[in-house]
């Protein structure tokens, strides 16, 4: 039974802050839920995932409280919210990394490893899905796309690929990468904890040397003097309130970011997503304040913030609107091609990483299995359980990786471009491209000497 506020309707201005006000209620419902719930503390699941999946039980598919008009406009905000997400991804003046040829040879290594970790979740699904599941299971030939956009990309990008999906008429698009990136991330926070009870146990890991109790955590809730202090203030709040001041920037990124969006497709003809360009928006206008002497006035932090709040609205209303009746459609094929990356992407973050990594390696393997699984927020917490003092280089090296990854991988650039290519050219390929550049970036580090011949550190005898 429908209570009376849901028949409000979406397209009117009080409808929009009424839906968002459900999903603001289902966010604040899901995170007390996950501060109060053991089993969803120890595998730390996103308030945002949980009220995404509180959302889609409520919905049109299972109990029908929230009715297909307001699930409809949460899809389409994902699409838009994204766009804060990226425009200030390259605003800002990010912390100095540490130089020194082993610390380039390190950083040099996670980045091909990153590429190859990209390329990879496309060549294995796209040739998967041309060999296998399209003739079998008749399933389009994007179907193939799915898995990096999902996991490397994280929920955010999934949802916000709506766009580039609706554009090459693949209206499925959406709730299948959303879907994948649900099962991207169960696997990374359940694989990441097992694997690493078992790096312990094996002496892989260099800062813990016994088996951890995994739901000892620190109390999340942080009151009073435990409040940390994240973001600085760059403008007087009589002048105007700081965070208003950020956002009035952001919006100058996203305008030119438009600017640029229009500008290319009616030169080119070529339609590019505007979370792309409004990245680059971002850039431009970044580049104008260094010239002036409100360069410094940016805050990172800030931003972060704008971007978190984009993301938990983004993550819930996407997958409160997931279209339950397409993923049973392909229920089959995707428990093949996800499975079979489990697979593909454990051989890269044990066999692979302890021969290509160096030294902390499996530190630096759990934050990039995170990553690449779920977002990085997964690979920051399987970090901290492996590694809760901090002890080894791997965020180092992976702020120094940030500046040649993060806008082509994982919901940047390439993510964005793969499905138009695969559209325009054939899965087929595009795949034997993906898998060529994944050979030349498995033997990178051999060509650079930082391949380990006897990869196996065994620090049992050196740790407490």
């Amino acid at each position: 039974m429908r209570i009376p506020i849901m028949t409000i309707s979406g397209d009117t201005i009080d409808g929009l802050l009424i839906y968002l006000s459900i999903l603001g209620i289902l966010i604040l419902v899901a995170t007390i839920l996950r501060l109060k719930i053991p089993l969803l503390k120890k595998y730390y699941i996103p308030a945002s995932l949980l009220a995404g999946i509180i959302g889609l039980i409520l919905g049109p598919y299972f109990i029908g409280v929230i009715p297909t008009e307001i699930t409809s406009t949460w899809s389409n905000l994902s699409g838009k919210l994204i766009v804060l997400v990226f425009a200030p991804m390259l605003m800002g003046k990010g912390k100095k990394t540490e130089g020194g040829v082993e610390f380039v040879k390190k950083v040099a290594s996670s980045v091909s490893w990153s590429y190859l970790g990209c390329f990879v979740q496309y060549a294995v699904p796209l040739l998967m899905a041309v060999f296998i599941l399209v003739p079998v299971f008749h399933v389009p030939e994007l179907f193939g796309v799915i898995v990096e956009a999902g996991w490397a990309g994280g929920h955010g990008t999934a949802a916000g690929m709506a766009a580039v999906y609706e554009e090459i008429g693949w209206l499925e698009g959406q709730s299948l990468a959303v879907t994948s990136a649900t099962f991207g991330l169960v696997y990374g926070i359940l694989g990441g904890v097992v694997l690493i009870n078992i790096g312990v146990r094996k002496g892989w890991t260099a800062c813990l040397g016994k088996a951890t109790d995994l739901e000892n955590k620190e109390n999340e809730l942080y009151v009073g003097e435990r409040r940390p202090v994240d973001t600085r203030t760059s403008i007087s709040s009589g002048v105007v309130d700081n965070l208003a001041f950020h956002a009035a920037i952001l919006s100058v990124a996203v305008f030119v970011g438009y600017l640029l969006n229009v500008g290319i497709k009616s030169l080119t003809g070529v339609s590019v997503a505007w979370f792309v360009t409004a990245m680059f928006g971002g850039l431009i206008v970044q580049q104008v304040l260094n010239r002036t002497s409100w360069g410094d006035a940016v805050d990172k932090a800030v931003f972060s913030r704008i971007q978190g709040i984009s993301l938990e609205f983004l993550v819930a209303g996407a997958v409160a609107s997931v279209n339950v009746s397409v993923v049973l459609e392909y229920a089959v094929p995707l428990l093949i091609q996800q499975g079979t990356m489990c697979f593909v992407m454990l051989f890269l973050n044990i066999w692979y990483a302890r021969r290509t990594l160096g030294k902390y390696w499996f530190e630096q393997s759990m934050l990039l299995f995170g990553t690449f699984t779920g977002v990085a927020a997964t690979g920051m917490l399987l970090l901290k359980t492996c590694d809760p003092e901090n002890q080894s280089d791997a965020l180092t090296v992976y702020a120094g990786r940030a500046p040649f990854t993060s806008w082509a991988v994982g919901g940047g650039v390439i993510t964005s471009m793969m499905p138009v290519w695969v559209n325009n050219y054939g899965a087929l390929p595009v795949g034997l491209v993906s898998l060529v550049l994944s050979v030349i970036l498995f033997i990178f580090p051999m060509i650079i000497g930082h391949w380990h011949k006897q990869p196996l550190i065994d620090h049992r005898s050196t740790t407490t």
